[in-house]
């Protein structure tokens, strides 16, 4: 009987679960789907209750992390970061607002989110009074624009740097407003994309995001290497 329930145990270790609420969203379907480093992959499809309530649980390993999202529709009302043996609880509604408690990682990422989402709002605001403006208005403009996106950068550097045992600085160096303006994409950013990497390799070493981005910063590093 003990042996049972160790292996119980263990088998619950390698599974997080996920119970929320979708206000507006009374029975809907929740698709769950998985970052798989690069590309969603989708691992269950959910149908909320007539209150908007589901639940669920993920697969996740002992020490390997998984960024995991819910989508209703096409619209992704949650993203989180789930530890083996983490039991989260989602407030979400269809507009992709959201809160989680049960998971630092998580509440962690939900803020990076909505820091990037406010930047990106600024910027686009920006850019659209610029598109309308005269000459010397434009100059201003184009000036403010590069105060905003150099204080982002900046306040995304101090970030990584001040949780660099967090794997939320992933998505963080991968952040861009723009297919042609990613956050950090300036050939010694390869810098930073390195210690994160040593960083994180040291706690998740099996981590498959980790590896992932180990790749990353080889990569820069060579193209750093050969510009020097």
């Amino acid at each position: 009987l003990f042996a049972a329930a160790v292996l119980g145990f263990a088998a619950c270790s390698q599974t997080a679960s996920i119970k929320g609420v979708i206000a507006d969203a009374p029975e809907s379907e929740v698709v769950v789907k998985l970052l798989n480093v690069n590309q969603y992959q989708v691992v269950d499809t959910l149908k909320t209750d007539a209150a908007g309530q589901f639940s669920c649980k993920v697969d996740v390993a002992e020490g390997q992390p998984e960024f995991v999202y819910l989508f209703h529709k096409d619209t992704k009302v949650a993203s989180l970061l789930l530890e083996a043996g983490d039991k989260v609880k989602v407030q979400a509604d269809t507009l992709g607002n959201f809160n989680v408690e049960g998971s630092v990682e998580s509440e962690k990422l939900a803020q990076v989110e909505k820091k990037h989402a406010a930047a990106y709002d600024r910027l686009a605001a920006l850019a659209e009074q610029l598109s309308a403006a005269d000459s010397k208005k434009a100059a201003d403009l184009q000036a403010e624009m590069g105060r905003e996106y150099v204080n982002y950068y900046r306040e995304c550097v101090s970030y990584i740097v001040s949780n660099s045992s967090s794997m939320t600085v992933i998505p963080v160096l991968y952040q861009n407003f723009g297919p042609e303006l990613p956050v950090f994409g300036q050939g010694t950013d390869a810098l930073h994309f390195k210690n994160a990497a040593d960083s994180l390799e040291m706690i998740y070493p099996e981590s498959k995001y980790v590896k992932a981005l180990r790749k990353e910063a080889d990569t820069r590093f060579s193209y750093l290497e050969v510009a020097a």
